[in-house]
């Protein structure tokens, strides 16, 4: 009886601790010839649980539907025409409903035109093609898509430069549609349930520091506009990523001194965080801080490079990601090139990570060693997937320098030895300490011949993501769960 309890505690104990361990559920083997994998995207979940992906290759796109357990079922081209049967331009390709439209355009002598088209779920294209907008020939278009709703913003880059802002419902119904002058690049846009827009554009490097970045919202009934700039007259932000969070919207970066060239790319030194409650601009948070110089100086005394140790020069935020109480947490990745070799080898080692309170105070400031190197066709900036879990910060990547044992001790290896496993990487407060660990019930490796490729995951929500993985002529797609 006493044994009996005993082993039950043990499970009891064990298994939680097996749960946060993640876990990869893949589909079947599909074959192909010469596919370059990191070209494969996933667009979204489709109806009855299927899966969408677009392959990109020599700038034509192929669309492709997988079934529940992840068997491709069909592959069409993307060749779009206009309603008169002339060739069209592809925009975007978009998910509204778990149904696919393509929004295409053609451009005549001073006019562009955006179509939309449903591709329906055995890969037809349907023969309504519905007109949504006139702008002129000189214009980007940018697409956000949320449940039914789509955002189409048309960002004139000849004069008056003027960008059409419209809002769109179900069957393309016109909700709203504002013309405004958005100033600079556009880099992000959000999308809320009830319509309500966020846009965020980064301002020309000659621009001043106090409005570095531009944030835009548009009402989701109306299109009502308001404007924010982001920026200060001591440091100026570099670098922005935008997220919502409890109702509210954060904007938060990094920043350099304001006399600093933005257009000579100077290293970050400080962040910035930006609270908007419910997403408006009245009584928002605000603060700007020096990064932590103790951890300057010891992750640049352990970083020697060819550019006076700026190594953060090359930074690129890449993901704002929300922790519990209101905390926000900032992920950038740090790129470097080696030239000293006959072939220039490229690295992504490091993720800088930045946990800021609900004040948008700096909790602690870290990174993580990913020890990734290449040629520029094996390396890709984002080659990790990251997460958070309650407080804690989750990073998955592969390693390819060094080897573990059963201990989960780090042993070296040589180039051709790497096993080039998952490795979970598990960044916790209150002072941001890591912790390393191999996954090895993912089913990938050198051992199998099967690798994960971290840079197409595609998030479905927290704790779960879509990924796809390589093997000799064939791949798979899996579920992976936190």
């Amino acid at each position: 009886m006493v044994k009996r309890i005993l082993l039950l505690v043990i499970l009891l104990y064990t298994f939680p601790l097996l749960a946060q361990e993640p876990t990869i559920k893949w589909g079947p083997a599909i074959q192909h010839d010469a596919r370059n994998l990191n070209q494969l995207q996933v667009l979204g979940i489709g109806p009855g649980n299927s899966l969408y992906t677009v392959y990109t290759e020599n700038n034509l796109l192929t669309l492709e539907r997988y079934d529940q357990q992840y068997q491709r079922t069909w592959a069409v081209a993307i060749a779009p025409l206009s309603p008169d049967g002339k060739r069209a331009d592809t925009e975007a390709l978009v998910l509204l409903n778990n149904q696919v439209y393509l929004i295409s355009s053609v451009t005549e002598k001073y006019r562009k035109i955006i179509y939309a088209q449903q591709i329906d779920a055995n890969g037809n294209y349907m023969p309504t093609i519905h007109e949504l907008a006139t702008t002129l020939a000189q214009t980007i278009v940018h697409t956000k898509a949320k449940g039914p709703r789509l955002l189409l913003v048309l960002q004139q880059q000849t004069e008056p430069q003027q960008t059409i802002v419209a809002s769109y419902y179900g069957s393309f119904k016109s909700q709203w549609s504002v013309t405004l002058p958005i100033k600079g690049e556009i880099t992000e846009m959000h999308l809320e349930d009830n319509g309500t827009t966020f846009i965020l554009s980064k301002l020309p490097a000659t621009n001043s520091p106090e409005s570095a970045f531009y944030l835009y919202r548009f009402g989701g009934r109306n299109g009502r506009t308001s404007v924010q700039a982001i920026g200060s007259t001591a440091q100026r932000p570099l670098q922005a990523k935008m997220a919502a969070t409890n109702g509210d919207l954060v904007i938060a970066g990094v920043t350099t001194p304001a006399p600093f060239v933005a257009s000579l790319f100077p290293e970050p030194t400080g962040t910035f965080y930006y609270r908007f409650p419910k997403g408006r601009f009245r009584n928002y948070q605000l603060r700007y801080d020096p990064i932590d110089s103790l951890f300057l100086h010891n992750y640049k005394a352990y970083k020697p490079d060819g550019d006076h140790s700026q190594r953060l020069r090359r930074m690129q935020l890449q993901h704002l990601l929300p922790l519990t109480n209101n905390k926000m947490v900032l992920l950038g990745e740090v790129y470097a090139i080696d030239n000293n070799r006959p072939i220039p080898t490229h690295h992504t080692d490091d993720i800088l990570v930045v946990a800021f309170d609900e004040n948008g105070r700096a909790i602690y400031t870290t990174s993580a060693n990913k020890h990734q190197s290449g040629s520029v066709r094996q390396v890709r900036l984002g080659s990790y997937i990251a997460t958070t879990v309650q407080d804690s910060v989750k990073l998955l990547y592969l390693d390819f320098e060094y080897n573990y044992n059963e201990q989960n001790e780090i042993i070296m290896a040589s180039p051709r030895a790497v096993l080039k496993e998952p490795v979970i990487v598990t960044i916790a407060p209150p002072n941001g300490k890591s912790t390393v660990k191999p996954l090895r019930n993912t089913h990938t490796g050198r051992h199998q011949q099967f690798y994960l490729i971290p840079t197409s995951a595609y998030k479905i929500n927290r704790s779960e993501f879509i990924v796809i993985g390589s093997g000799i002529r064939y791949y798979r797609i899996g579920r992976l769960r936190f």
